[in-house]
């Protein structure tokens, strides 16, 4: 058991998806835990909402910016009234603001935790002299662990793997009820259902997702099962991207899967949704670890992903699902009409599956993990 400490969760983001979603839970464990937590987030961004249905206590400021002199001396005021122990950021770019603040301040070790990798080496002045400030940074998954080493000038002894995680007692496929959830979306109760979860923004695969729902469709066609088959697609347009929402819905026309297809928008209640699939698809094209998917497998949902990046830190092919290349939408058909025709292969996978997340990406291993970061900091 660690002391009780002050700590500062920082992200600025404005949109709602793995990142987003893992500081409030994450800071709801910590304050479970004893220890003080301030949400530190944009004004505008849907992580308030969440932060204050929790009852997390929140700031709101404009970061975000690399350079804003007013919203850093705005953040050194609220370091020095609160003396945060620990400042821990989910964005990178929030370090211009929350690096600066801290050394003005006086106070506060900063963690940064990255969930997703980097393309372009930041070994600049400005860079090194921001990472020499930043006391250990958090990875999602092996790989990009590795991108961080390549890319970031931190020593590798101060970058630490810590998989996102979730509560496994509200992901019980016991205490779901796929068939309300069927009516409620205008599902048939035998019809076959192939979903996907995230935000509907480029690189999610989404076109792939369609792509191969069109060949599946057209092969149960053809065997002439009786069953028919519905693509769920769960999620909303990603901040300012509304433009590709409406794109990936015109596809779906065009592919003449428009009766096909149910984009349900954003809903909270993800486990009784996924309950209602018979296949989940990940079909994003590079992700940093893939929290949708890790829901999907403790869902008991056999999984079709792709093989990308930190996928590989939660699916074995062939044991906790099947795994493609990214953008191969035949691939994505084959495997899902593999599980659709192989029964004994669909539950023995499900069930994988959930030993997987029971064992590797439970939420209080998760938070003892960086709970000791942060005292191995303070």
């Amino acid at each position: 058991m660690t002391r009780p400490l002050r700590i500062f969760q920082v992200c600025s983001s404005l949109a709602w998806g793995g990142t987003e979603m893992h500081l409030p839970i994450l800071a709801s464990k910590l304050v479970e835990r004893g220890h003080t937590v301030l949400a530190v987030c944009h004004p505008d961004g849907k992580i308030v909402r969440e932060t204050e249905a929790r009852r997390i206590p929140t700031a709101t400021l404009r970061l975000g910016a690399y350079l804003s002199p007013v919203t850093t001396a705005q953040l050194v005021r609220l370091i020095r009234r609160d003396r945060p122990d620990i400042l821990h950021l989910h964005l990178s770019r929030d370090l211009w603001q929350a690096v600066p603040a801290a050394r003005l301040a006086g106070c506060g070790r900063v963690v940064l935790t990255k969930h997703v990798g980097s393309f372009v080496r930041k070994h600049d002045v400005l860079h090194r002299w921001l990472y020499r400030r930043v006391d250990r940074v958090l990875t999602v998954s092996d790989v990009l662990r590795q991108n961080v080493i390549e890319t970031c000038p931190i020593p590798p002894e101060r970058v630490l793997t810590v998989h996102h995680a979730l509560d496994i007692r509200k992901y019980d496929p016991s205490r779901c009820q796929p068939d309300a959830v069927r009516r409620e979306l205008g599902l048939a109760p035998d019809d076959l259902v192939i979903g996907t979860v995230g935000r509907i923004t480029p690189g999610k695969g989404y076109e792939e997702f369609l792509q191969a729902g069109r060949l599946i469709r057209d092969a149960q066609m053809r065997d002439g099962t009786g069953r028919g088959v519905k693509f769920l697609i769960v999620g909303n347009a990603s901040y300012g991207e509304e433009a590709y929402y409406d794109r990936i819905v015109s596809l779906a026309r065009d592919l003449g899967l428009g009766q096909d297809v149910i984009f349900a928008g954003y809903r909270r209640d993800i486990p009784e949704v996924l309950s209602a699939m018979d296949v989940f698809l990940f079909p994003s094209r590079a992700e940093g670890l893939g929290a949708t998917l890790i829901e999907a497998m403790a869902m008991q949902r056999a999984c079709v992903s792709t093989n990308s990046d930190g996928t590989a830190d939660i699916i074995e092919h062939g044991v906790t699902g099947l795994t493609v290349p990214p953008g191969d939408a035949e691939a994505f058909a084959r495997a899902t009409l593999t599980i659709l025709r192989d029964h004994a292969l669909q539950r023995r996978m499900a069930a994988a599956a959930r030993r997987c997340v029971e064992k590797k990406f439970d939420l209080e291993a998760m938070t003892s993990k960086i709970e000791s970061v942060y005292e191995s900091v303070a």
